[in-house]
């Protein structure tokens, strides 16, 4: 989660800036070329430092060894700063922010999919992923912290190729241009709603070829299942204790929390883009004509939750197309697209929440990543580390019902749908009463 706080965060900071031309404000006055950059990672390395300081603390809080929580904290924090330089550098080669933030999205999936084939057998692909580093840290059994030093040092190498890669092109522009566009526009773009799409088309696109690529490796890994039961006690009691039905079945539920956070993080970034078009003046110019505040923002809210749930079908059937491969059986495809789908309600929590902040507090409106990130902790460490019950009623997918491993049960969907409701209502009512930013 810290890394894609660093991929958006950074991305806002450096290319989003050149997007507005505001960077050329500022390098107007008595600055170097690469203070802006360099003042915005200090400020993200800042922040996901004091995020980490944070989850360690809680961590020893709630009762687990010092070092241990000290060396877990750092691997997150290690993998963020990793991507901080990933995306500094995608910054030089791409000219617009969406296709530096695509780009460095598809390298954490790259990582995150070559840390989970290695976790099934493949050590030596383990070490090509920073995730994989982080994970090497041996976090509560036998600490070793040389990873984390190399993720460090690989972040830097790759903040410094950044800066030497931005004193070789001319502001505004990237080693890899955007193709031109058509001459005339197509009419889908005079309607809010498909103007909204075609901002967007291209971030769910990507998103879902990621889900669905991390689905199949899901489900790949969800014939070994057993196995590994058989072969670590310890991995078959967290699962175990996940549900009522079989290991495997606790597995892929589990998996379908995971991709359900990932999906979101997109509801997140997409209702993020409706905040860039204000801060860019572009909101000013749209509300000038015949569209109201209201339908403008339901634009983006449409669009952010149905590509939600298009993401978690994609999700559902990379997890569904890869079992049925390696059991034969295609009826796991329905079936797991159904237990994808019931992750939709939590999702669209968050949704409700940016939208809320939005409608309140725009200029805090990133913000609405660090319940993401309390999420992300529950979801990939709550069973493992055993946190208390309070600590894991902060993630609305512990709320949900454990499809597959448990029956679905109707209830936990309505309400967690309903306090994503009222997240829009709320965040609709305050963005229908205050004021736009203008230019």
């Amino acid at each position: 989660t810290l890394a894609i706080l660093s991929i958006f965060l950074v991305n806002r900071h450096t290319r989003a800036e050149e997007d507005t031309e505001r960077i050329e404000l500022v390098l107007s006055q008595v600055v170097g070329r690469h203070a802006p950059t360099g003042a915005s990672m200090v400020v993200v390395a800042a922040t996901e430092v004091l995020i980490g300081v944070t989850a360690a603390v809680t961590f020893i809080l709630a009762g687990y060894p010092v070092l241990g929580s000290i060396s877990l904290a750092g691997s997150m924090l290690a993998v963020g700063l990793v991507f901080i330089g990933v995306t500094a550098a995608a910054a030089q080669f791409f000219s617009t922010g969406r296709a530096t933030t695509g780009a460095s999205l598809m390298v954490l999936l790259v990582a995150f999919i070559l840390r989970a084939v290695g976790d099934i057998g493949h050590n030596r692909l383990t070490w090509l992923s920073p995730i994989g580093w982080a994970q090497s840290v041996r976090s509560f059994a036998d600490e070793r912290w040389w990873p984390l030093a190399v993720c460090v040092m690989v972040g830097a190498a790759l903040v410094g190729g950044a800066f030497w890669l931005a004193d070789h092109r001319d502001l505004g522009s990237g080693f890899i241009g955007s193709r031109p566009g058509r001459e005339r526009a197509a009419r889908s773009l005079t309607d809010p709603f498909g103007f909204a799409l075609r901002l967007q088309r291209g971030l769910i696109g990507i998103w879902m070829i990621g889900l669905f690529i991390t689905g199949y490796v899901f489900g790949i890994i969800a014939d070994d299942v057993d196995a590994m039961a058989r072969d670590n006690p310890q991995f078959a009691e967290v699962f175990a204790q996940m549900g009522r039905g079989s290991i495997t079945d606790s597995y892929l539920a589990t998996a379908m929390a995971m991709l359900g956070l990932m999906a979101g993080g997109f509801g997140i970034a997409a209702m993020l883009a409706s905040s860039n078009e204000e801060r860019s003046g572009h909101l000013e110019l749209v509300l000038s004509r015949r569209v109201g505040r209201l339908r403008w923002i339901g634009s983006h809210l449409a669009i952010a939750t149905g590509g939600t749930v298009v993401l978690m079908i994609a999700s559902g059937l990379g997890v569904g197309v890869a079992y049925a491969r390696v059991t034969g059986d295609v009826g796991q495809i329905p079936r797991l697209v159904r237990a994808a789908l019931v992750t939709v309600p939590a999702a669209f929590v968050f949704i409700g929440l940016v939208v809320a902040v939005f409608g309140f507090l725009p200029r805090a409106i990133m913000l609405s990543w660090v319940p993401l990130s309390v999420t992300a902790i529950v979801v990939f460490f709550g069973e493992l580390l055993e946190l208390p019950n309070w600590m894991r009623h902060l993630s609305p997918f512990e709320f949900l019902p454990a499809v597959p491993a448990e029956p679905l049960q109707a209830w936990p969907l309505v309400w967690l749908s309903l306090i994503g409701a009222l997240g829009v209502i709320a965040g609709m009512i305050g963005f229908h009463r205050r004021g736009i930013a203008v230019t």
